[in-house]
């Protein structure tokens, strides 16, 4: 049994079970087959999941003179990125228009005028030469909008001006004082925003504002709602906590907010309802969000924008698509509303003698190729990767060193603060202010103090015994002669000693001196090379004070008889044998 001799019914239940690939397989199987497979039945069940094809969600269709065969393979050319650019329309002045298709007409703005230009249906392009152009502003044209029978235009000299599409008449409506940004028409009823921070409400049959609403900031976007009893607004949010806000028509008061959690300057620039219920916004912030009014604190779904650029405007198909437009290289981004990530976008770049060509990725670079952005190139990371170690290991250096100084200097300040509250008597407790002792003395008196070196010394060293005595010196008389300065005779001991320090060669015999303390703070330096005993020679004195005679001259047993006594002022003067004298400051009296 052949498919074709298969009911309708079972035959189209048959092909709803295979997808767009196997149905355009299966058409070119024969004439029969071709014709029963391109029918809309066989791909309307297909057509709604795809993006484009003028299949609403509720089955609507909205283009039904296109069959939905073609529908389908446009759609998936636009999912894919597959294009083709021709250039229909040229200027010199490069200038950012607004644009709207009406049907196969495209309205477009330049600068102070609004041409219309008509799709020919043959070729399927436009017209060079404009239908009819719309014209009365003395300004650039903002925004307009398209109803049944006007055309209503918003430029920058803050005027309104409302143009018939059936007849050659047009109105103008003058209340803001700067440019008008927005505006939205829907049953001749007409919502516009300014820059001079106020909405007003105006209806076609008047040419002054019904009424006038401050903002308190500049207002970027309005929508009228379907059911035509409120309206939105998208202002700057640079005042306010959220830059959209539902108001009433009637009584042009507020309804209530959508949303909370906006940053500052996040304005909203376009938005446009699919639903009495459903309203998408776009602006700064680089997301599209959809709003559900029935439930305004938050926001149902959002999308943002990848290369993190400013969305100027928005458009729906009221069914899966989206289409956004930023400044980012004027780049149109296409969007699915079932998935979080756009779809892909190609950058079309402009080349040598009008030729254009795309860009998967990256960016237009010079007149036949595309350059990657520098965040795609691994060595711009390893870089940066490096500048961020060295900036740390430099800043952790400063931080130590700072942390040294500030220790030494701190250490300097704690320092002084101690010397200086121990030399200060009167910042002393009151329990050590009567202990001025144990004070250290001011550093002035220290630093002035004059530096009195110790007496000269030599250490202990032996001398040889002197062969003969030496002569007088011619300035001196005989010595008085005392028989308490009589020598005590040598013991065994004495005369031991000096033979064996005259007759040990071995030893050192270069001549020492050597101090003594005696008991009235006198020094007595001597030559001789065996030491005084000390103890011995304070038993000789106090044994001489008992018996009433002056203190004994200590006197080496080695200088002998051969050391003179001389009186100048109280002193002992003595010379011993090999030349070098001694003197005692002991009283005259004493002696």
């Amino acid at each position: 049994m052949l498919l074709t001799q298969l009911p309708e019914d079972v035959l189209y239940h048959v092909l709803s079970l295979l997808d767009y690939k196997s149905l355009s397989r299966l058409s070119q199987v024969c004439k029969s087959v071709h014709r029963l497979v391109n029918r809309d039945a066989v791909w309307r069940k297909i057509a709604k999941e795809f993006l484009n094809t003028g299949i609403t969600r509720n089955g609507t269709d909205i283009y039904p003179s296109i069959p939905l065969k073609e529908r389908v393979k446009v759609a998936q050319n636009w999912y894919h990125g597959v294009c083709k650019k021709a250039i229909h329309l040229k200027w010199k002045t490069k200038l950012l228009p607004w644009l709207q298709l009406d049907g196969n007409v495209l309205f477009l703005s330049q600068a102070a005028d609004i041409g219309a230009y008509r799709l020919s249906t043959d070729s399927g392009k436009l017209q060079p030469k404009a239908l009819e152009i719309y014209s009365g502003h003395k300004g650039d044209v903002c925004r307009f909008v398209l109803t049944d029978s006007h055309l209503i235009s918003g430029g920058s000299d803050g005027k309104i001006v409302v143009h018939s599409r059936r007849r050659d008449m047009s109105m103008e409506l003058s209340g803001h004082n700067q440019e008008v940004n927005c505006l939205d028409s829907k049953g001749g009823l007409i919502v516009s925003g300014s820059r001079d921070q106020t909405t007003r409400i105006w209806t076609l049959n008047s040419s002054c504002p019904r009424d006038t609403i401050p903002m308190y900031d500049r207002v970027w976007s309005v929508a009228i709602s379907p059911t035509l009893r409120s309206f939105v607004t998208g202002t700057a949010c640079c005042e306010n906590f959220s830059p959209l806000r539902v108001w009433d028509v009637e009584r042009s008061q507020c309804v209530s907010s959508l949303g909370l959690e906006f940053r500052r300057g996040a304005g909203v620039l376009d938005m446009v309802f699919e639903s009495p219920s459903q309203l998408f916004t776009c602006g700064y912030d680089t997301f599209i969000r959809l709003w559900d009014l029935r439930l305004p604190r938050k926001c149902v779904m959002e999308w943002e924008e990848p290369d993190d650029s400013a969305l100027y405007c928005i458009q729906t198909d009221g069914n899966h698509m989206m289409a956004s437009g930023s400044s980012y290289y004027g780049v149109v981004r296409l969007w699915d509303k079932r998935q979080t990530r756009s779809l892909q976008a190609r950058l079309v770049c402009q080349g040598v003698n009008n030729h254009s060509y795309v860009c998967e990725s990256g960016h237009c670079c010079g007149e036949t190729q595309c350059c990657s952005y520098y965040y795609e190139l691994w060595w711009f990371w390893l870089v940066w990767a490096l500048i961020i170690i060295l900036t740390g290991c430099c800043i952790c250096q400063h931080w130590r060193s700072k942390q040294r100084f500030q220790q030494q200097r701190r250490q300097n300040e704690i320092n002084l603060i101690a010397y200086r509250e121990a030399h200060n008597n009167s910042q002393l407790p009151l329990y050590l202010r009567f202990l001025p002792t144990y004070l250290l003395p001011a550093y002035e008196e220290v630093v002035d103090r004059p530096v009195t070196p110790p007496p000269p010394y030599t250490p202990l060293q032996s001398a040889a015994a002197p062969t003969h005595p030496p002569e007088e010196p011619p300035g001196f008389g005989p010595a008085v002669s005392d028989p308490g300065d009589a020598p005590p005779p040598a013991t065994p001991e004495v005369a031991q000693t000096r033979l064996h320090g005259a007759h040990n060669p071995s030893k050192d015999s270069t001549p020492g001196r050597y101090r003594r303390f005696t008991g009235d703070s006198g020094i007595e330096v001597c030559d001789c090379q065996e030491l005084w005993d000390q103890s011995s020679l304070l038993e000789t004195e106090e044994e001489t004070e008992d018996e009433g005679a002056g203190p004994t001259e200590g006197r080496c047993e080695r200088c002998g008889p051969d050391a003179r006594r001389g009186h100048d002022g109280g002193a002992v003067i003595r010379e011993n044998t090999n030349g070098h004298t001694a003197t005692e400051t002991e009283p005259r009296a004493l002696r």
